[in-house]
């Protein structure tokens, strides 16, 4: 049944020609044009609070959405409670007991370690903010900082 299948498949692969792209790679070019359609809005490192995180992190905008990716290298301290926030104050301003004051929280960091994306919510004005923040909210310490420039 296999050989039939793969038969059929060359076959099919031969009749069409050789200048005609797989189904599959309309997805790949897709991707990379939603990829070249995104606009960097902020990026940066991470600045040392209570604790280091290391690693990029940028603001980009998809389409109508606004995203912040943290990169593949990313990295910092494990704790129960670690948040990522926008906050209306600079990052060398911001500290354990004034971390959300204002601020918006954005999401639950999901990892400690590696690649990760969080959406912005719609309507969020990124003019009001002067940094992003990683901060423990159970224990108010905040882990890492960085402006938004």
């Amino acid at each position: 049944m296999k050989n039939l299948v793969l038969s059929a498949f060359a076959a099919t692969a031969l009749t069409v020609g050789a200048t005609t792209a797989p189904a599959w790679a309309d997805h790949n070019h897709s991707a990379d044009e939603a990829h070249a359609a995104s606009e960097m809005l902020h990026s940066g490192v991470w600045s040392k609070k209570s604790f280091k995180s290391s690693g990029d992190w940028s603001i980009v905008k998809e389409g109508d959405r606004m995203l912040i990716k943290l990169s593949d290298d990313f990295k910092t301290r494990k704790a129960p409670d670690l948040k990522i926030f926008l906050s209306p104050l600079a990052a060398a301003d911001a500290n354990g007991k004034n971390a959300t004051n204002g601020s918006m929280l954005i999401a639950p960091l999901s990892s400690n370690k590696g690649a990760q994306t969080y959406e912005i919510p719609a309507g969020v004005d990124l003019a009001d903010y002067k940094s992003i923040l990683i901060h423990c909210e159970a224990y108010s310490k905040l882990w890492s900082a960085a402006d938004l420039v």
